[in-house]
């Protein structure tokens, strides 16, 4: 039986590599795409080239059966605003574009959390109330998440152009988190601390690494596309109290409806539609050195 065919970009990188390797697994046929001086896994064969050259990006999609965009700056200040915008945007559109034109129709692509701009916004911003979903209207105040929620607007063209199925994962803070939990757990520790608003509008979220490859190989055989990205976490929050506690601590006098327990502050109502469901792991069962347990007085 021919293998299906899969270009990865972004191969090398965190989510890259996993992903490299479990489409591999399920007996993909994997082309990695990666900028010069990058390395993808020896599991795939390797390319290297800036996404945004047009021409090269071109001819990486001949022969491919469906294409994985995972290239971009994965973050505020790891490179220049110009740089960030540019590579993440321009780049989703040639990668998008080039694999429609050459009749691939399984596209899916590495969106982000902040793609609804609350989370990293400069100013003091919330969701109308908790859990919230993909349907929240959008508070965008840096290149970053604008560049994200741009994203999903090319991936929505690209399927209503071409006819492709084109889903965007909307992946939240993602480890490996067997590895280093207590240099994960003090990562988390400074987050809440530091940034609690942030970490209350990021729903108190996680995913270890390779339930996000496991989230992408299940996009590429969903059924349908979504436009608007796919909100996609553990279940469970990386705190050790209950959400609502934690939500009253972070995000004072925003309402809060239904979550038990630990209970991720995310509606993943979409995801389980998409992707189906499957045993995601939580920190409790991989790293619970990761788990952080804040000292703050909950009332009971």
């Amino acid at each position: 039986m021919t293998r299906r065919r899969v270009l990865v970009t972004g191969a090398g990188g965190l989510i890259g590599v996993a992903v490299v390797r479990r489409l591999d697994a399920l007996g993909w046929s994997v082309t990695g795409l990666e900028r010069p001086g990058v390395t993808p896994p020896p599991e795939c064969r390797p390319l290297l080239a800036d996404v945004r050259d047009v021409a090269a990006v071109g001819d990486a999609m001949a022969g491919q059966d469906a294409v994985v965009h995972l290239a971009g700056v994965p973050g505020l200040g790891l490179d220049t605003p110009e740089e960030t915008y540019s590579i993440n945007t321009l780049g989703t559109f040639c990668v998008l574009r080039a694999a429609a034109e050459a009749g691939v129709r399984d596209l899916v692509f590495a969106s982000s959390i902040n793609a609804s701009g609350i989370p990293l916004n400069v100013h003091p911003v919330y969701p109308e109330g908790f859990p919230y979903d993909e349907s929240t209207p959008p508070d965008v105040a840096d290149w970053y998440s604008l560049s994200k929620l741009e994203n999903e607007l090319t991936g929505a063209m690209v399927a209503r152009r071409y006819g492709a199925k084109v889903i965007g994962l909307r992946f939240p803070l993602i480890r490996d988190f067997a590895e280093a939990p207590a240099t994960h757990g003090r990562h988390i520790a400074a987050l809440v601390e530091r940034e609690p608003r942030r970490a209350a509008c990021d729903g108190f979220s996680y995913l270890d690494v390779h339930d996000a490859a496991e989230a992408v190989a299940r996009a590429l055989d969903a059924s349908d596309g979504e436009p608007g990205g796919v909100l996609v976490a553990a279940p469970t929050t990386y705190l050790t109290i209950d959400t609502e506690a934690a939500l009253a601590r972070c995000a004072p006098g925003v309402p809060c409806t239904g979550l038990q327990g630990r209970e991720v502050a995310l509606d993943l109502s979409r995801a389980r539609r998409v992707l189906g469901e499957w045993p995601l792991r939580t920190l409790d069962e991989i790293a619970p050195g990761a788990l952080y347990d804040p000292t703050w007085e909950v009332a009971a």
